[in-house]
C-alpha cells in the first residue's frame, strides 16, 4: 500500500510537470564534438528521469547482489539454530523421561550450535552425574562456566548440590566456600554451606556464618534455632575435654537463650560430670526441670554417674512423681534409678505402673531384667516375648539400663522360643553401651537355664 501510494505520487509529479513544460516553446541544445543535437524541454526533462531511475534501479541491484552470501550465511545460521532448538528440546525432553545417557549426548552434540549453550552444558551435567560419570559432570560444568559470562556462581552452586547428592561433602563444602568468598551474602550458597557442615559436624565453619544467617532471614526460625543448637552442644563438647575453666568461659559466652534451651544445658551438665563436677549437674538439672519440665534432661539426670548420689537422685524423682503419676517416663526413670539402687521391690512396682501407661519395648526389658533378678523366671520370659511382640521386626529391642542385651534380633528369639535349644558350647553376644545403670550387669544365669530348658 505503501509502495502503491508513492508511485501515484510520482506519475502525480510527472503528470504536472509535462503539462507545465507543455506550455513553453522551449528546447534544449546539446554540443558534443562535432554532434549537435537540440531537443523539447519537455522531452528532455523525461529523460534526465529515466536516465535518474536506471542508475537507481543499477545500484539497488548491484547491492542485493552483493548481498546475496551474507544472507546466504544468515540462512544457514538460522537454520543451523533451529537444529539446535530442535536437539535442546529432544534433549531436554529424554532427560524428562530419564534417558540420561542419551539426553546427554544429544545435548553436548547441539551445544556449539545453540543459541544458550550454557543451558545445555548445565543439563547434561546434570545427566552425566545421574549415571553416575562424575568426570564427565565435572568436565560439562567447567565447559559451561566458560561458555557465558556471568555463569560462575550458578554453575558453582550447581556442581556443590550435585556433590552433595553425590556424597561429596568435602568438595561441596570447599565448592560453595568459593561462592561465598566472592559473594558472601549469597542465601542459596550459605544454605549449602550449612548443609554440609552439618553432615560433616564441622560446626566451627558454620559458627561464623550464623549472624549473616540470622539477618538475611532465609532459614525457619525452628531450624536457625536448631543450627544454634548443635553448634553450642559442639562447642560445650570440645571444651568439657580441655577442663573445667574451658567449659564455665564457653557456657558464659551463650545467650541467655541458648542456657535456657534443655539440649544445650543437657550438654553442659554432661561437660561438668567429665570434669567431675556431678553435684553441680545434678543442680543445673534440677533447678531447669523445676522451671520447665524436659524429658530429655530427666533421662540426662538418671544417666549422671556417681553410684553414691542414686538414694539422693531416687528421692528427686519421687517427689517429681507426687505430681507426675501418669507419666510414664518418670515412672520408667524412677524404676532405672531404683535397680541402681538394687531395691528391686519397688523398681519393680514403678516399672509395671509404667508398663500399664505406655507398653513400650524399653519398659517391657527393664521390667523383665528386674522379674528375672527377684527370681520371677516366667513372669520374666513372658515380659521378653511380650517386648519383642511390640518390636518391629528386623529391629532389636532397644538398648536401656544398661541390661545385656542380644545382639540380634534371632538371639532375642531364642531366649523366647519354647522349643529351641542350643549346645552347651554356644556363646551369646550381648552390647554394652551408655545406660540409666551404669555398669550392666550379666543375666541371671537360672533365667538362661529356665529358658533353654524349656
Amino acid at each position: 500500500m505503501r509502495r502503491l501510494f508513492i508511485y501515484l505520487l510520482i506519475l502525480a509529479g510527472a503528470v504536472i510537470a509535462a503539462l507545465y513544460f507543455n506550455q513553453f516553446d522551449g528546447y534544449a541544445h546539446f554540443v558534443v564534438g562535432e554532434w549537435r543535437i537540440e531537443m523539447s524541454l519537455l522531452l528532455t526533462a523525461l529523460l534526465i528521469a529515466l536516465t535518474v531511475l536506471v542508475l537507481y534501479s543499477v545500484m539497488i541491484g548491484t547491492r542485493r547482489l552483493l548481498a546475496i552470501p551474507a544472507q546466504l550465511r544468515n540462512w544457514q545460521g538460522r537454520k543451523r539454530q533451529e537444529s539446535a532448538r530442535t536437539e535442546l528440546t529432544g534433549g531436554l525432553l529424554r532427560f524428562a523421561e530419564g534417558d540420561y545417557d542419551g539426553a546427554e549426548q544429544q545435548l553436548a552434540r547441539s551445544a556449539k550450535r545453540s543459541e544458550a549453550p550454557l543451558v545445555n552444558y548445565l543439563t547434561a551435567a546434570i545427566a552425566a552425574h545421574r549415571r553416575g560419570a562424575r568426570e564427565a559432570r565435572d568436565e560439562y560444568l567447567n565447559t559451561a562456566e566458560q561458555s557465558g559470562l556471568g555463569s560462575y556462581t550458578a554453575v558453582q552452586l550447581l556442581q556443590a548440590q550435585l556433590q552433595i547428592e553425590a556424597g561429596e561433602l568435602e568438595e561441596a563444602q570447599a565448592t560453595v566456600a568459593n561462592v561465598l568468598d566472592t559473594n558472601p551474602k549469597h542465601r542459596r550458597a550459605l544454605e549449602l554451606m550449612v548443609t554440609c557442615s552439618r553432615a560433616l559436624g564441622d560446626w566451627e565453619r558454620v559458627e561464623p556464618l550464623l549472624s549473616r544467617i540470622e539477618r538475611y532471614g532465609f532459614l525457619p526460625k525452628s531450624e536457625l534455632e536448631e543450627i544454634n543448637r548443635w553448634v553450642a552442644r559442639e562447642k560445650l563438647s570440645r571444651a568439657s575435654t580441655v577442663g573445667r575453666d574451658a567449659l564455665e568461659r564457653t557456657w558464659n559466652e551463650f545467650s541467655r537463650a541458648l542456657r535456657r534451651d534443655p539440649e544445650v544445658i543437657g550438654a553442659y551438665a554432661d561437660g561438668l560430670a567429665m570434669n567431675g563436677q556431678v553435684r553441680a549437674a545434678e543442680e543445673l538439672i534440677r533447678r531447669q526441670l523445676q522451671k520447665n519440665w524436659d524429658e530429655g534432661l530427666l533421662l540426662r539426670y538418671a544417666r549422671l554417674p556417681a553410684e553414691a548420689h542414686i538414694g539422693e537422685r531416687l528421692a528427686q524423682v519421687e517427689a517429681w512423681l507426687e505430681t507426675r503419676r501418669d507419666d510414664p517416663q518418670v515412672l520408667f526413670v524412677a524404676g532405672a534409678l531404683a535397680i541402681r539402687a538394687e531395691q528391686y521391690d519397688k523398681a519393680r512396682e514403678y516399672l509395671e505402673a509404667a508398663v500399664n501407661l505406655s507398653a513400650q519395648p524399653k519398659y517391657l526389658r527393664a521390667l523383665a531384667y528386674v522379674q528375672e533378678q527377684s527370681g520371677h523366671l516366667e513372669s520374666a520370659r513372658q515380659t521378653y516375648r511380650e517386648a519383642m511382640a511390640i518390636t518391629s521386626d528386623g529391629d532389636d529391642l532397644p538398648e536401656v539400663l544398661g541390661l545385656p542385651e542380644p545382639a540380634s534380633s534371632d538371639s532375642m528369639e531364642y531366649m523366647t522360643a519354647s522349643d529351641d535349644s542350643s549346645s552347651d558350647g554356644e556363646q551369646e553376644s550381648s552390647r554394652e553401651g551408655d545406660s540409666l545403670l551404669g555398669k550392666p550387669k550379666e543375666p541371671g544365669s537360672a533365667l538362661r537355664s529356665y529358658l533353654r530348658k524349656e
